[in-house]
């Protein structure tokens, strides 16, 4: 969601902040238009990632599928890049809040400004006193966001970073 009417309630998270870090997100085409790959870079770190989820909905929680790996390999960059092509680069400062298995987070991205998400983040199943606490945060914080963002951050940047 767009969020730049949520800044000044971003205080009544700081007791819990758990990270702050810069990254850039290396977007790969591929045939499945309903999924994404990328390619993530956090300093030394790297990490690929598939996904698959449909668009943000105000009323709804979305869920998604997600496979993540530990890359430690300089060159695969490189080699995504020129195997499949590379659809956008996404560079962002990430903040990131949580409270038992829910995750907030603001992403400050480079020519599109501040989106923040809030997320389920659970090993195993996810029951329904879990999505009861998910709506009441976001029944609570709704109200001080802009219009829900439907697609994601790649989806958002100027076409000059595609």
């Amino acid at each position: 969601m767009s969020c730049q009417f949520f800044f000044p309630q971003k205080a009544s998270l700081r007791t819990f902040l758990s990270a702050a870090f810069e990254s850039t997100d290396h977007f790969f085409n591929i045939l499945n238009q309903k999924a994404r790959l990328k390619l993530r870079i956090e300093g030394d770190k790297q990490f690929l990632v598939y996904y698959e989820r449909p668009n943000f909905s105000k009323t709804k929680s979305t869920m998604s599928k997600v496979k993540l790996y530990d890359v430690k390999n300089d060159r695969l960059l490189d080699f995504l890049g020129a195997t499949l092509g590379v659809k956008a680069v996404v560079k962002k400062r990430r903040e990131v809040w949580r409270k038992a298995n829910t995750i907030f987070h603001i992403d400050n991205v480079k020519d599109v400004g501040g989106i923040f998400e809030i997320e389920l983040q659970k090993k195993g199943k996810i029951t329904a006193s879990d999505q009861k606490q998910f709506k009441n945060y976001q029944n609570k914080l709704l109200p001080y966001l802009g219009k829900v963002i439907r697609g994601s951050n790649v989806d958002l940047v100027p076409s000059g970073s595609k």
